[in-house]
């Protein structure tokens, strides 16, 4: 929320934002695979209008930022031929929505629903995240204070080396 009150209090104009870098230790984390004590987490807010609060524009957004990795993987590996070792990253990203995954996978929990459709879509943008599903339960959790369930996402890509989803951004 802090950064949202910085934007506002230090007047950025729509279109411009701020990015954070926080080094913290979670002592209460629960740990697993993706999961650690020690956090190094990348956040960024940008300031939009409200005709921009659109599937449409946050589907821009998403591409742009899969472009820009997908531009990175490519200016490493030339510098870093070694690197071309790794899974290459596409540019193609495929748009679902929570409801969409909970009606394909009416039996998963969220997680299981994202493993099994990243997995197929190894780039995957995941609409609608907080809000009751038609089967009455969330397909996970976010803040109800501040979070627009509607327009909550997620970008994930395939992790084959932990053989499952990989969360990189989450937003909205």
């Amino acid at each position: 929320k802090w950064k949202r009150l910085a934007l506002k209090r230090y007047q950025f104009r729509p279109g411009v934002g701020l990015y954070t870098d926080m080094n913290a230790i979670r002592r209460d984390e629960d740990l697993d695979d993706l999961h650690s004590a020690y956090v190094d987490q990348w956040d960024w807010e940008k300031v939009i209008t409200a005709e921009e609060r659109t599937v449409e524009h946050l589907k821009a957004t998403v591409q742009a930022i899969v472009d820009a990795l997908v531009d990175t993987q490519k200016v490493l590996q030339s510098i870093f031929p070694q690197l071309s070792v790794l899974p290459k990253l596409s540019s193609e990203v495929t748009f679902v929505t929570s409801q969409e995954l909970e009606d394909l996978y009416p039996d998963f929990t969220g997680k299981q629903r994202e493993n099994a459709f990243v997995k197929e879509h190894p780039i995957t943008f995941l609409i609608g995240i907080g809000g009751k599903l038609r089967s009455g339960k969330p397909h996970g959790g976010r803040a109800p204070d501040y979070d627009d369930w509607q327009l909550n996402c997620d970008i994930f890509f395939w992790n084959s080396v932990l053989d499952q989803a990989l969360e990189i951004s989450s937003m909205g």
